[in-house]
């Protein structure tokens, strides 16, 4: 399993595509603290570097489709280049190529958000300084939630395009359909919510945000809870990770 982890992590980092996604994430990262210091600055209010990490959480809701432009390609990428073929007649069974694929695209979602802390860490040292407040042990615990929460929500997206992945084997349909359908799946469950559809809390995208459940916030939908959301989460997670495997070894590979 680990010279297959290796494989397909050499793979990902040959690609132009992945190098210009970590330079995306750092621009992004770049232009986020410039403006804040600004902001802050006119605005009259000092930071600290805990207290742009905190501000930053705020757009951590993009990560998740950074690890969907991954997972999304890692599988339909070898139909898409003819070398499934080389890749399956490796001494190593269908179900364990597929696993080191997710595991993989999973790893690269980890990668993304210990590379957006680290961006956040040190241009929040840079343009905030390093002072401290009493406030701030409270603040890290609350970063560390939006953190837990973000990772969560990637390992779901990423499992549904990694699905899309396998069942359609074209990456720009795989990529293309996950990203229509998780904007579209998030605004329909917040039409839902607003129109009091109350079914619509079993909908994926209703439960991937798991900071409606932190202290202060309030649920999309009436009844819905932590352990709820988890569940949910938990079988979507199964079902997605089913079809890619039935998708995957199940189906003929000559076309």
């Amino acid at each position: 399993m680990f010279n297959l982890l290796k494989m397909e992590h050499q793979k990902l980092l040959y690609q132009k595509s992945t190098a210009a996604l970590f330079i995306t994430l750092a621009v992004i990262s770049f232009l986020l603290a410039a403006v804040s210091k600004q902001m802050f600055t006119g605005a009259g209010v000092g930071e600290n570097v805990i207290g742009y990490l905190s501000f930053s959480t705020g757009t951590l809701f993009i990560l998740p489709f950074f690890s969907l432009v991954i997972a999304g390609a890692i599988v339909a990428n070898e139909f898409n280049w003819g070398t499934i073929k080389f890749l399956l007649i490796r001494p190593k069974t269908r179900s364990k190529i597929l696993a080191a694929k997710l595991l993989t695209a999973l790893l690269f979602g980890v990668y993304f958000l210990l590379a957006y802390f680290l961006f956040s860490v040190i241009l929040g040292l840079v343009f905030f300084g390093a002072s401290v407040a009493p406030d701030d042990k409270l603040m890290a615990e609350s970063i560390g939630l939006n953190y837990l929460t973000a990772f969560i929500e990637i390992v779901l997206i990423s499992g549904f395009a990694f699905m899309i992945s396998s069942v359609f084997r074209n990456s720009s349909l795989a990529i293309g359909l996950s990203i229509v359908l998780t904007f579209s799946g998030k605004i329909m469950v917040q039409l839902m919510a607003h129109y009091g559809i109350n079914w619509g809390k079993y909908i994926l995208f209703a439960n991937t945000n798991l900071k409606q459940h932190l202290e202060g916030n309030r649920p999309l939908f009436e009844g819905m809870t932590l352990v709820f959301s988890l569940s949910i989460l938990f079988v979507y997670l199964l079902i997605f990770l089913f079809l890619s495997w039935a998708a995957f070894t199940k189906r003929d590979v000559s076309n």
